[in-house]
């Protein structure tokens, strides 16, 4: 039973980090075609982002496990690493199956300023996260403490 309710946790974490960044794809891609004066989106290209916003939240699943500890040794890394996981999967798949076509490139560049930006929000969310649930594990600790004296 502790297997299974890991991984369900496991899988309702994934799955919010999923929609997220699956939200995310799809205001832009939204606006994309408001601006370039297309008023849908074609049911394959949102196929293609869920599926690759999934592939992602999976990694950084791994990359960042919400139950274990993440020491600070290879923390650098393990941010590097996802960053250029996150710039891989979105800008390819962007690029690679035609998500934006039409886009002039500028549009293209501003586009990926816009993601450089989510990112660095989401490591910040993702980093508050971990201290406040470090704080109230500590609180916690504490008054056991005292309750145990």
């Amino acid at each position: 039973m502790e297997q299974f309710n890991r991984f369900y946790l496991w899988g309702v974490d994934t799955k919010y980090r999923m929609g997220l960044y699956f939200s995310a794809a799809v205001f832009f891609k939204g606006l994309v075609n408001v601006l370039l004066r297309s008023w849908t989106v074609e049911i394959l290209i949102l196929l293609e982002m869920l599926l690759a916003c999934f592939v992602f939240a999976c990694l950084e699943s791994a990359i960042f496990p919400y139950v274990k500890e993440w020491p600070d040794e290879g923390r650098g890394r393990r941010v590097a690493l996802w960053a250029a996981l996150a710039n891989l999967i979105f800008i390819g798949c962007a690029w690679g199956l035609h998500w934006f076509p039409g886009l002039p490139g500028w549009g293209g560049l501003l586009l990926i300023v816009f993601l450089e930006w989510a990112l660095a929000a989401m490591w910040y969310a993702l980093k508050l996260r971990k201290k406040l649930d470090t704080a109230a594990l500590n609180r916690g600790l504490r008054r056991f403490q005292n309750e145990a004296e």
